[in-house]
């Protein structure tokens, strides 16, 4: 147990996460991803990585901008609490999919899908989030939420923080990429200061595995896949953004026990 532990704090404190290769088939879609849209999909060994590393068995692990299923899917096998948040209605419906059958392979953890954002007076789910796990890829649009400007980014990670418990953690995995001079990852860590998050560390992530090229060989040909993502680690306040709910008055009568539901889907009306 003392083993684990002290394994635990040196894997916090590292800042290259041996998370290469991509597995195969798995993240199929990040290369396509990457460098095109604003919400990133995250490899499945980095989410996976950052969920051992930065959550415990039992906390709610949150994909706040969930367009694959890759981090929820990593929550349950964990033994976490997943929960998505998922507005597109074809996300919705493949995160819900992909839940149903990792539970149906044994994964241990269960999950919540939403299609929109709780406010403050309807959220009747699992509790404040422990950890918010979401890639963010470069805009194509100078005016976009990783522009310059970074309003709309700042605004975007600001209703993160409204999510978050005491003391929760953010982990937003980026794209490497630059543009006017300034990398991606710093416009990010910028944004999420003004959101009211507290940086905490920048670490990178490998997603390729590194072999020295001799001097003679050939270029490699074809548009390079990347070899890294960056990795920003925020942390919340310890105090509520928010007061809590008021529970709910008991029941009149004992009711019967009854066995949770492994999967939670909740839709609009």
């Amino acid at each position: 147990m003392r083993g684990d532990a002290g394994h635990r704090r040196r894997a916090q404190a590292a800042t290259v996460w041996p998370t290469g290769p991509l597995a195969a088939g798995d993240d199929a879609s990040d290369g396509r991803r990457a460098g095109i849209e604003v919400t990133m999909t995250v490899p499945s060994t980095v989410a996976a990585y950052a969920i051992a590393l930065h959550s415990q068995p039992g906390d709610i692990v949150c994909d706040p901008d969930c367009a694959e299923p890759t981090v929820v899917v990593q929550a349950v096998r964990a033994r976490r609490h997943a929960l998505a948040i998922a507005p597109d209605t074809h996300a919705w419906q493949t995160v819900r999919a992909a839940l149903t059958v990792a539970k149906a392979q044994g994964a241990p953890g269960d999950g919540t899908i939403l299609d929109r954002r709780p406010d403050g007076g309807s959220w009747a789910g699992p509790g404040p989030v422990d950890l918010l796990l979401t890639g963010i890829g470069p805009d194509p649009d100078p005016a976009g939420p990783g522009g310059p400007g970074g309003d709309r980014l700042a605004g975007r990670l600001a209703g993160y923080l409204d999510l978050a418990g005491p003391g929760g953690r953010l982990v937003v995995v980026a794209a490497y990429h630059v543009v006017g001079g300034l990398d991606l990852a710093s416009r990010i860590v910028a944004a999420g200061r003004q959101a009211g998050w507290r940086p905490v560390q920048r670490a990178v992530a490998l997603t390729a595995v590194l072999h020295p090229r001799p001097l003679d060989a050939a270029p490699v040909s074809g548009r390079p896949r990347p070899a890294h993502h960056d990795v920003l680690l925020f942390r919340s306040g310890e105090q509520p953004r928010r007061p809590p709910r008021p529970p709910d008055p008991p029941p009149s009568s004992p009711a019967p026990a009854a066995v949770p539901p492994a999967i939670v889907v909740r839709r609009a009306a």
